[in-house]
């Protein structure tokens, strides 16, 4: 799905800017600095606390080694910290708008998801890419410890922004610039 959908981005030698919220190992890190880097200008920020409840390893060794050896490494920024402070401050500090985003986010709780989606969000160039992972993951019995929840309430109240391409497993979007419609209820007033 990712070949299809980011083909503008790969087939291109343009300079362009990925934030990636969330990277375990860096298997899609990986993937995204071999497929999409043609430009050695383009640069990926990584976001990603390090700390994972599923894991009983040091996964951020293997992430930085894996970059290494991608032989880009050079155009990777790696920050470690919370998701929700790193884009914070990413927001209010950088001038930086990004080409594609990709929310694997650190926490599956879904109030964290939708706070991540939604600075990212902010973040993202008009016509750019966002893909959220973990859509239909649904490890805890509670609905809002599972990231769907918040996905479907970004989908919902970002709809006249976004263009779906996909909705599977994975969630991709386009941030697009629409005419919003605003019709009064006929059983309205404002007095």
């Amino acid at each position: 799905m990712w070949e299809k959908t980011l083909s503008d981005l790969k087939n291109n030698n343009k300079k362009i800017n990925v934030l990636q919220i969330g990277v375990f190992e860096g298997r899609a890190t990986v993937w995204i600095l071999d497929e999409l880097f043609k430009n050695m200008e383009s640069r990926l920020t990584t976001i990603d606390t390090f700390e994972n409840i599923f894991v009983n390893y040091d996964y951020e060794e293997t992430f930085r080694e894996n970059i290494k050896e991608s032989g880009k490494d050079s155009q990777v920024d790696i920050i470690k910290s919370n998701p929700s402070d790193a884009l914070t401050k990413l927001k209010y500090e950088k001038s930086i708008k990004f080409d594609f985003i990709y929310v694997d986010g650190c926490s599956l709780i879904s109030c964290d998801v939708l706070n991540d989606i939604i600075i990212s969000w902010n973040l993202l160039k008009e016509g750019g890419i966002m893909i959220l992972d973990n859509y239909e993951w649904d490890y805890f019995e509670e609905e809002f410890n599972n990231p769907r929840l918040a996905i479907d309430s970004f989908l919902r109240n970002f709809q006249q922004h976004i263009e779906v391409i996909f909705k599977r497993f994975q969630v991709a979007v386009k941030k697009v610039v629409k005419e919003v419609p605003r019709t009064p209820r006929d059983d309205k007033s404002l007095d």
